[in-house]
């Protein structure tokens, strides 16, 4: 019974072994793509006064979107269809 135990220990840990090395680890998010989408996040989304509708969402929104595309997001102030953009 204790032979059976310890080679399905055995097994168990080299499993674990080859699930935990196959994995990738998560690539760290640089201090320059964090500050310029942070910058692209304040631009898109100004802070507004107090008691206006809150932007903190949709600033965070941007932010992880910006992330995920690593910064190329389209210019906001740039205008789409040829028209110039509206101020907000």
């Amino acid at each position: 019974m204790s032979r059976s135990l310890v080679a399905f220990a055995v097994i168990i840990a080299s499993l674990k072994i080859v699930i935990l090395s196959a994995t990738s680890p998560a690539a760290a998010l640089s201090a320059e793509l964090a500050k310029k989408c942070r910058d692209m996040a304040i631009k898109a989304h100004p802070p507004v006064p107090a008691g206006s509708t809150a932007y903190a969402q949709a600033e965070r929104d941007f932010f992880r979107e910006c992330v995920a595309k690593n910064g190329e997001m389209p210019d906001s102030n740039q205008p789409s269809n040829g028209q110039p953009a509206k101020p907000q």
